[in-house]
């Protein structure tokens, strides 16, 4: 299961500062992560960058180092969202051992590349797309979103679409957050999870397309996924049947 932790950049030890690989490093209670080196993404200023970071248990110490990163943060709040596990903490015998493994786990945590599935209609491309797929993207390295199908948005919006799928799939690739974006699949609407077995899928807060019978398949079959309901976002002013109501008066 994904786990988030926040807090502010304190100031620590600077081994790692020392060594070539600067870190943030986070105040934490004991029980929350392992003593492990994990990979982990990070929000800050609302921003994502990915890092590298190791959680020290004896000191209550969360290290983080971002890649291609050298700007000061210090008390600055950080949203770390930790995913895999790497390696256990071990001891090293010299500085030079602990940098050469370092250069290792960055490796190994950069040739990771796993997803983050979503799945909606897009009928009529708002703000609040934008703002679901770019919290969405937080939880993983690439994004898949997977557009309705026009027999599909009827069936659960109760109502035609506003667009054709040819339209709402080019409208979704236009704001070039998604790193894929597929069509759904009638015959089988599971084989996104088996073809990309993401890590996590992000829902919207009260979204009940699909939901129900996915949470049941992700149960049954065991597959440890984590979903992620994404808050609202300003609904009273971006929620599709406004917007569509607003274009029909305006004509």
């Amino acid at each position: 299961m994904v786990k988030i932790i926040k807090g502010e950049v304190i100031h620590w030890n600077k081994l790692w500062r020392i060594l070539g690989f600067p870190t943030a490093n986070i105040a934490v209670e004991q029980w929350i992560v392992e003593d492990w080196v994990y990979k982990v993404n990070i929000v800050l200023e609302k921003k994502l960058y990915h890092w590298a970071a190791t959680y020290l248990e004896k000191k209550w110490v969360f290290e983080v180092h971002i890649f291609n990163f050298n700007q000061d943060i210090y008390w600055k709040k950080l949203k770390i969202i930790i995913f895999d596990k790497i390696r256990s903490n071990k001891q090293f015998s010299s500085e030079e051992e602990l940098k050469q493994q370092i250069k290792i786990d960055i490796i190994t945590i950069k040739n990771l590349k796993d997803y983050v599935l979503t799945f909606w209609t897009f009928d009529v491309i708002h703000p609040w797309h934008e703002y679901f797929l770019k919290k969405s993207k937080f939880y993983w390295d690439r994004l898949v979103t997977i557009v309705a199908t026009d027999k599909n948005v009827e069936k659960f919006k109760k109502h035609q679409s506003s667009n054709t799928l040819t339209r709402r799939l080019q409208d979704v690739k236009d704001l070039k957050i998604a790193d894929i974006v597929s069509p759904w699949n009638e015959e089988n609407p599971l084989i996104w999870l088996k073809l990309y077995m993401p890590k996590v899928i992000c829902l919207w807060y009260d979204q009940v397309w699909f939901s129900q019978k996915l949470e049941e398949y992700i149960k049954s079959e065991k597959l440890g996924i984590f979903i992620k309901r994404i808050k609202p976002f300003k609904e009273e002013k971006f929620k599709s049947s406004i917007i569509k109501k607003q274009k029909k008066d305006k004509q």
